[in-house]
């Protein structure tokens, strides 16, 4: 009997999970699947399944009756926040099965994550530089460049794919289900129909906006800080994040700047890229920074490059978005509010947020290369989840990385509090 015996629950709207259980079966690995909607059935057909279509109470005990049955050793899901995935967890910890959690990629473009039991502030990579440092002496150079193409549009059919069978079809097949997203998909859908309408316009006024931010060749660029948002209902958010909600942690953010930076600095923040539009930031951002007091010195610009931002911003605040990491490779200050795999010494500002805005720490002059090294040699792999070329190579490295995984995440993390918390909720 082969070693391994590989539990599938759910990933992404994308075949990637159909082509990672071909390319395991290949290497001798006895591959099981459970189905909780017809999304997850969407991109697992023609292949057989199992279904789980009782209530979240119900969920762990049926989980570790099937894992005794099927003599489960491993268990792949997407993410460590979603509710049935972080019962999963839970269970396999009981039962000594190895969990293997995945995502996109710290590092982009063209990246996934692997990593043994959790992501971020459960991650196993080490949050010492020199252990990174050890980790990647003797490692090739990074190759950050992009291999792979896709487009907002494959994205967009891939995820209708998944969800509208559910809408139409789960009250019937699945009326246990419920999805794991802050809203519903029709609300969802509606506010990417509101900015679809509005595309135009808004591209207009990011390109005006980065205009004052970015210098003209023989202008003097104003002095400003960078703040990539996430999405609200991202698990990076709710469950890595201090306060647990963005909301309160751009308000605070905002709060610190006008107590504490220079007069003449500038705070910009930047939406996310597939943000549905339902946040309100450019309300909610100016009614802060009218009560705060700096509504001429905190901007909000929706769209724009991102990485010339990064290149003339004084230095980045982030809660625990991959643009940290892409900001760190650029050499730039970074502050994470959040439980971050790039939170650590000698690489982000250790002092206060308040400390940020006047001497931002900017990393050691080797440690952005030893981190992208380190990285790729325990926790990312090449690929992505949309178009054949990136699913195959990611199917292929990952399933090489769950049967060999790395020996230097073998030690379990710590648990650690969020050390901004307390700033952050100050009044």
């Amino acid at each position: 009997m082969h070693p391994f015996s590989l539990l599938i629950l759910q990933g992404p709207a994308s075949p990637f999970l159909k082509s990672l259980a071909s390319m395991a079966e290949e290497r001798g690995v006895a591959v099981h699947k459970l189905n909780f909607c017809l999304g997850d059935a969407v991109y697992w057909w023609p292949r057989k399944a199992s279904w789980f279509k009782g209530t979240d109470v119900q969920w762990p005990q049926f989980l570790e009756r099937f894992c005794r049955e099927k003599g489960i050793t491993d268990v792949l899901m997407l993410g460590d926040g979603r509710p049935r995935h972080a019962a999963a967890i839970a269970v396999a910890r009981r039962l000594g099965i190895r969990v293997h959690i995945f995502e996109h990629g710290y590092l982009r473009p063209d990246w996934l994550t692997i990593e043994p039991d959790g992501m971020s502030g459960r991650s196993r990579f080490p949050r010492d530089p020199d252990a990174v440092r050890a980790i990647a002496g003797g490692t090739p150079p990074a190759d950050l460049t992009g291999h792979f193409k896709s487009n907002f549009l494959t994205y967009a059919l891939l995820d209708l794919a998944f969800h509208v069978p559910n809408v139409l079809l789960g009250w019937v097949v699945h009326p246990n289900y419920r999805t794991h997203g802050p809203v519903h998909p029709v609300v969802e859908y509606a506010g990417w129909i509101g900015k679809g309408l509005t595309a135009r316009r808004r591209k207009r006024e990011a390109e005006a906006m980065q205009d004052r931010y970015l210098p003209a060749p023989g202008e003097m660029a104003p002095r400003f800080f960078l703040f990539p948002l996430q999405l609200p209902g991202d698990y990076q958010i709710r469950i890595h994040a201090p306060l647990g909600d963005l909301y309160k942690l751009v308000e605070s953010v905002i709060r610190s700047f006008a107590r504490h930076a220079p007069g003449d600095m500038r705070l910009l923040l930047k939406t996310h890229p597939i943000d549905n539009g339902l946040s309100g930031w450019k309300q909610r951002i100016a009614r802060i920074a009218e009560k705060e007091g700096v509504a001429g010195r905190v901007d909000l610009i929706d769209g724009g490059d991102l990485d010339r931002l990064i290149t003339w911003a004084q230095g980045v605040v982030t809660v625990n978005s991959t643009v940290g990491l892409t900001a760190l490779i650029a050499a730039k200050p970074v502050i994470s509010l959040g439980a971050s795999i790039y939170d650590m010494p000698s690489v982000t500002h250790q002092g206060s947020l308040a400390s940020f805005w006047t001497q931002p720490q900017g990393p050691e002059a080797d440690m952005p290369d030893a981190l992208t090294r380190a990285l790729i040699a325990t926790v990312q792999v090449r690929g992505g989840f949309i178009g054949r070329l990136a699913i195959e190579t990611g199917a292929r490295e990952m399933i090489e990385r769950i049967i060999s995984p790395s020996h230097d995440l073998l030690q379990e993390p710590e648990p650690a509090g969020f050390r901004y918390e307390e700033e952050l909720t100050a009044g």
